[in-house]
């Protein structure tokens, strides 16, 4: 009996040094087996958001009252499809956590003639008016994730994160003011919002030249003198061109609907992203 418990005992540890000792080499067949993204430390992927752009901006006058929102690609005349720059970094860190930080802009300027009245902060830009706008918006995108389900070629993450939106808009042409005068003016809003959300990740690897993924983020909050709420749904498609780098397809839309009020601007901005963005990405 006692022999037989030490050829148990035998038996059982030359299984458990054999699990140990293949152990690497299973999980390095893993890796292989699935797109490097699944398993790299690090990424950064850099590329061109080709989006339709809506921004809509209301301010508030000196009654109180919040004015009408206006369009401000169809009422200045600014193109809708900007081309925007677009990159990302992230960092895996631990067995189960990773962060991320996203960045993305545009900027556009456009002169020309008033085809609709264009009412701002108690002045307003008659139609016939040769006016010039500028118009920014800025997105950082700060995110937590966490690894809840892992399962050979899939992959499920919860996180938790803060977008910042900075964004200005300007108009300088010859204004009507309240007391129906007229002059050179110049209307700006500039804004920085903070926007926290929450998120859901999935992606699929079929094989080590393919990654599919998507994603949803949503938050709405109102703190102190901010007030928001964020929604973004994204697609993603990633093939492996070489061991370290490769190319990537993803369609987003991204929205934020935000309020401020402070001592420099009081008012609300709408802004949408829809479209393509095509990107290349480095992983190691």
């Amino acid at each position: 009996m006692k022999k037989n418990n030490g050829f148990t005992r035998g038996a059982s540890l030359a299984f458990a040094l054999a699990t140990l000792a293949t152990a690497p080499a299973a999980h390095a067949e893993d890796e292989r087996d699935v797109h490097p993204l699944m398993t790299s430390k690090i990424w950064l992927n850099v590329g061109a958001f080709f989006a339709s752009r809506d921004l809509d901006i209301s301010v508030e006058g000196s009654t109180g009252e919040i004015d009408r929102y206006f369009d401000v690609e169809s009422s200045l005349g600014l193109d809708d499809r900007p081309d925007l720059f677009m990159t990302e970094l992230g960092w895996q860190f631990g067995e189960r956590w990773d962060v991320a930080l996203q960045h993305f802009r545009s900027h556009r300027k456009t002169t020309r003639t008033l085809q609709d009245t264009v009412d701002w902060d108690d002045v307003s830009y008659d139609v016939g008016v040769d006016i010039s706008a500028d118009t920014k918006v800025s997105i950082t995108r700060f995110f937590f994730a966490r690894r809840i389900l892992e399962k050979g070629p899939h992959d499920l993450r919860l996180g938790v994160g803060v977008h910042w939106l900075d964004t200005s808009a300007s108009i300088s042409g010859e204004a009507t003011l309240d007391d129906m005068s007229t002059e050179f003016r110049t209307s700006a809003a500039t804004a920085s919002l903070p926007i926290p959300n929450l998120g859901i990740w999935y992606r699929y690897s079929p094989s080590n030249k393919w990654l599919f993924s998507s994603r949803i983020d949503w938050f709405s909050a109102d703190v102190g003198k901010y007030d928001g709420t964020i929604w973004n749904v994204a697609a993603n498609a990633d093939y492996r061109l070489t061991e370290h780098l490769g190319v990537g397809l993803a369609y987003q839309l991204f929205g934020i609907d935000g309020g401020i009020k402070d001592s420099g601007w009081r008012g609300n901005i709408s802004t949408r992203f829809t479209g393509f963005h095509l990107h290349l990405t480095g992983y190691w």
